[in-house]
């Protein structure tokens, strides 16, 4: 068989699709490349803490882009070929640079020779200079780069699921914050480090000064008094947030927007918490009334949508553990209504609610779901606080602080950090496994050869050997995720976010070196429901009914069904997660309870506090299946795999009940987040909200997790094939994430098209 291009990481830590880095069009001049570039030459031999904080003073003031009419918070940002950032949707992962775009960059421009040559000499030397992914590269065994790049376990080097404690932020303002980071620096400790952050800290500042200065001048040439004083209202803000800590609501959005842009962060935590009492005393000294509060909150969430962040953006309100409840509820409910108004895919509102929460907030929540808005999301809190102790082994007061990230694996909030930047596909590795280690398609080398599938003589035998593939890829990917850190602390400090982690400032370690409480690493599996779905069908078929042989079964696969049509309706009637059926369910809670509880025992193996698994769905149920060979429960070559925790789409046949009945089986407490997306009829929202309400609380009260929900018809959709143009403002659910349906490509339309309708 020909051999193929290795699989292209889904998460890939330098794919520009995902990024803000595009290939610029007439740049004027590259004379930010060229001074970053000798910045970082002039300090390479400094404290990693102070040459990011010089490198940054010259990167941040081109990265920030001037305000736009219109704008009421200052801050846009547009990343460069070379540069700094934190995720890959601003810039890259620590120091990078994107060499294939910057020459088509230097090629649309009319540069001169000896402007080009110095460009030449900066790409040869960040060629030289290992980035974080060089770094690793060096430190990494050969046995791990092979067993994590490839298409079972396929990992990189990236930072992400950053969550800061923005309570913090707006309780202490820039002059607490430089006043705890200079007290600890006067305890002794590293003081390169926290000579990095007040750097830091003076060029947020600094931003702030020069973003005020520029809205008043632009306010001195507006002819409309209503732009004019918006300037003016801006540049306030703006200089009252160097000075002392936020005062009201609009200090403190411009503050959080702020950091959250020069961080690099691409989530933004537990909002209600850090903003409620602001609102709240806005509110009640007249500050603002509920329509001024709410075009502020209409304002950032604009801000948040045109970042274009794609698959974070989140915004958590509600739950367990916010110390001013009604504040943090006044908040929330405006947050909501926000959400109704403006009509994008971010911010990912999500909401955790409880027994006992305010029920305006879920009756709220609902509403603005049924018109057709994919958030808020909902997590239930008594079942997720209880679950999270367990599966990162910290007390029940300690989980309270979780909070959904990215796609919709869980963290501790400000509190725990741990990149989910590897894939894992539990379904090629059950391929590998059956074809004695090797890749179907191409008949590559690719995991253990374990036997011949004919050798595995029972049932027992097989998923043995299973399980013995999936250990080993698994403890590969955690001997790479605990040298990861190692790379990351040897090229950077991550300033901005490590002030914002709790024990950060206080120990004198940073983000990537053991700073916070808890350092760990997650896991995103895909395939699971297709993995449990064939193991059911190669135990019907094979080994209860023996209506196959085994080589018969295998043979059927490598075919791709081409003129098995028989056995393609064999595996296809066998019973299927989704329908509340104990033979496929009890597989799917086996297959799911191994790889959680094989991957949490190897964190503290690695020396991490935690390292866990999440069943998610971002791109890559796509990008897997690319590159897997049919499966046994009737997928063929190349298929999508199913989405996160839900059934493969129209395996679910037997009603609601049943569906949710599934859903709710595998065990919450070993993992950090499961997707569970559910697609409900218009009709459900509006003419039977009563019936919606109790099959949603029974859901809950049975051990739901989750609910990512789409409100749509499949009428709508499948018009949106045919009139995108129309159909523009159509949100649905993806994965962890909402896209506009028109902007996905067929394939993944399809998929969304074929799920199950609940109605």
């Amino acid at each position: 068989m020909a051999k193929r291009e290795k699989l292209e990481s889904p998460f890939n830590i330098h794919a520009p699709d995902y990024a803000e880095v595009k290939v610029l069009k007439n740049v004027p001049n590259f004379d930010l490349e060229l001074e970053f570039t000798e910045t970082y030459r002039q300090n390479i031999a400094e404290h990693v803490a102070v040459r990011e904080a010089r490198c940054l003073q010259v990167l941040m003031p081109k990265v920030f882009q001037p305000i736009q009419l219109g704008d009421v918070f200052a801050g846009r940002t547009i990343y460069r070929q070379i540069g700094f950032g934190l995720e890959n949707a601003t810039g890259g992962s620590g120091f990078y640079c994107y060499p294939d775009n910057l020459r088509t960059e230097i090629e649309n421009s009319d540069v001169d020779a000896e402007t080009q040559a110095r460009l030449e000499a900066a790409l040869d030397f960040w060629a030289a200079e290992e980035t974080i992914e060089g770094k690793l590269m060096a430190l990494l065994p050969e046995d791990v780069k092979l067993n994590t790049s490839n298409e079972i376990a396929n990992m990189g080097g990236r930072l992400a699921g950053a969550m800061m404690d923005y309570e913090k932020l707006i309780r202490l303002g820039l002059p607490g914050l430089r006043a705890e980071v200079e007290q600890a620096q006067a305890r002794g400790g590293d003081f390169d480090l926290y000579t990095g952050m007040l750097l830091a800290l003076d060029l947020l500042m600094d931003t702030c000064t020069r973003y005020a200065t520029q809205a008043r001048e632009l306010a001195a040439t507006m002819q409309d008094e209503t732009q004019e004083l918006n300037l003016l209202q801006m540049a306030e803000t703006l200089e009252n947030i160097t000075q002392s800590p936020p005062q009201n609501l609009r200090e403190g959005i411009q503050l959080y927007w702020l950091y959250s842009l020069i961080a690099g962060v691409v989530n933004y935590g537990r909002m209600d918490i850090a903003l409620g009492d602001l609102l709240a005393n806005d509110l009640d000294f007249g500050i603002l009334t509920e329509e001024s509060a709410l075009n502020l909150l209409v304002a950032f969430w604009q801000a948040i949508a045109d970042r274009h962040i794609f698959f974070n953006g989140r915004v958590i309100i509600g739950g367990k553990g916010r110390p001013s409840e009604a504040n943090a509820d006044r908040f929330a409910l405006l947050a909501m209504e926000a959400t109704r108004l403006v009509i994008e895919t971010e911010p990912q509102l999500t909401l955790r609610f409880y027994k006992g929460q305010n029920p305006a907030l879920m009756a709220k929540a609902l509403d603005v779901i049924a018109e057709g808005r994919t958030y808020p999301m909902l997590y239930n809190d008594d079942v997720n606080i209880p679950a999270v102790a367990s599966s990162f082994g910290v007390d029940e007061m300690e989980a309270t602080n979780y909070v959904p990230y990215g796609c919709g694996e869980y963290g501790l909030d400000h509190r725990g950090f741990g990149s989910p930047n590897c894939g894992f596909s539990l379904l090629k590795a059950l391929e590998v496994t059956l074809n004695n280690g090797r890749d179907m398609l191409t008949n590559e080398e690719l995991g253990l050869a374990l036997g011949e599938f004919s050798s595995f003589e029972t049932f027992d035998d097989l998923f043995a050997a299973y399980q013995k593939q999936i250990e080993h890829h698994l403890y590969h990917l955690a001997q790479r995720h605990a040298l990861e850190y190692q790379a990351e602390h040897e090229s950077a400090a991550f300033l901005y976010v490590s002030m914002l982690y709790d024990d950060c400032i206080a120990t004198g370690s940073s983000l990537v070196n053991r700073g916070p409480a808890y350092t760990g690493g997650i896991v995103e599996t895909f395939g699971m429901v297709n993995t449990a779905d064939s193991l059911a069908a190669i135990k019907k078929l094979v080994y209860d009914d023996q209506v196959l042989t085994l080589d018969q079964m295998l043979a059927t696969l490598r075919a791709d069904f081409a003129t098995y049509e028989t056995e393609h309706r064999l595996v296809k009637a066998v019973p299927k997660y989704g329908n509340d059926e104990d033979y496929v369910d009890e597989l799917m809670q086996a297959v799911s309870e191994h790889v959680a509880v094989a991957c949490r025992a190897l964190g503290e193996r690695v020396g991490l506090d935690y390292f866990l698994v999440v069943n998610i769905n971002n791109f890559a149920n796509v990008a897997f299946g690319q590159v897997t060979a049919a499966s046994a429960d009737g997928r063929r070559a190349g298929s999508p795999y199913a989405n996160g925790n839900t059934p493969t789409a129209g395996n679910d046949t037997k009603g609601v009940t049943a569906f949710l009945n599934s859903i709710v089986k595998p065990n919450p407490s070993v993992h950090a987040g499961y997707v569970h997306n559910m697609k409900f009829s218009k009709q459900m929202f509006t003419q039977e909200r009563v019936k919606l309400e109790a099959l949603l609380n029974t859901y809950f009260a049975k051990g739901g997790t989750q609910a990512m929900i789409t409100v749509v018809s499949r009428d709508d959709l499948e018009n949106a094939l045919k009139e995108p143009e129309k159909y523009r403002n159509l949100i649905v659910r993806v994965g962890g994430f909402s896209a506009r349906f028109v902007e996905l490509n067929l394939e993944v339309q399809i998929d969304i098209i074929n799920r199950t309708l609940i109605e």
